[in-house]
């Protein structure tokens, strides 16, 4: 089911079914994403370069002067001073339910690019029954902050996108991240339990600010 579905989604026909993965047409269109997609050579102050070495050094070196650069804040808030009533906020430390992994797996797209481990959201929603336990226990040990072994499932895969359609510079491209599937659930588990409350903040500051 794995490879069929990471074959689907290297034609991203998403309207067919998994069945017609040999058809002329979706080879065709298959190969033609993979054509399109690959870089054959990129532009520098030096001339071109072609070999695979040569690009990677390329692109680690553009995209690590721009990734990752800490800045230090002019100026912050002092919350005190707002005057803003305090929140009762045990509810984000409370312990994930299956209720609660099952609702933002399904609210999750079933057909997206998928990261390292090559996992779609169509393998959690088909497999749920089986996997629930596993998934509460693992995402329930990050909760008890028992992270030991995150370090494997929080590797991504880093993509790059054209931003047009004669790229031929490392800035002609824009970098998306192919997470591993459990680090992208518990991202948006986490995601869910803080909407209300920041939902309720911007409500409390806009009514401030018209006041």
């Amino acid at each position: 089911m794995i490879e069929k579905s990471r074959i689907r989604q290297r034609s991203r026909l998403t309207y067919i079914r998994f069945g017609d993965a040999n058809t002329k047409f979706f080879q065709l269109r298959a190969n033609s994403r993979k054509r399109k997609n690959f870089i054959q050579c990129l532009h520098t102050t030096n001339g071109p370069v072609f070999r695979h070495e040569d690009k990677e050094k390329v692109i680690t070196d553009h995209f690590r002067q721009h990734l990752g650069t800490s800045t230090i804040r002019p100026a912050t808030f002092h919350w005190p001073l707002l005057g803003y009533q305090q929140h009762d906020l045990s509810s984000l430390e409370a312990p994930f339910t299956q209720e609660e992994i099952k609702d933002t797996i399904f609210s999750m797209p079933s057909y997206k690019a998928p990261g390292p481990d090559g996992f779609t959201g169509i393998f959690f929603k088909e497999c749920w029954e089986i996997i629930k336990y596993d998934l509460a226990s693992a995402f329930n040990q990050l909760h008890n902050l028992n992270a030991q072994q995150l370090s494997l499932l929080n590797s991504a895969n880093i993509i790059l996108i054209p931003k047009k359609l004669d790229a031929k510079h490392v800035g002609d491209y824009r970098p998306i991240s192919l997470i591993h599937s459990f680090a992208k659930i518990f991202s948006k588990l986490l995601a869910n339990r803080l909407a209300p409350h920041l939902n309720r903040l911007v409500s409390n500051c806009q009514s401030d600010f018209i006041k």
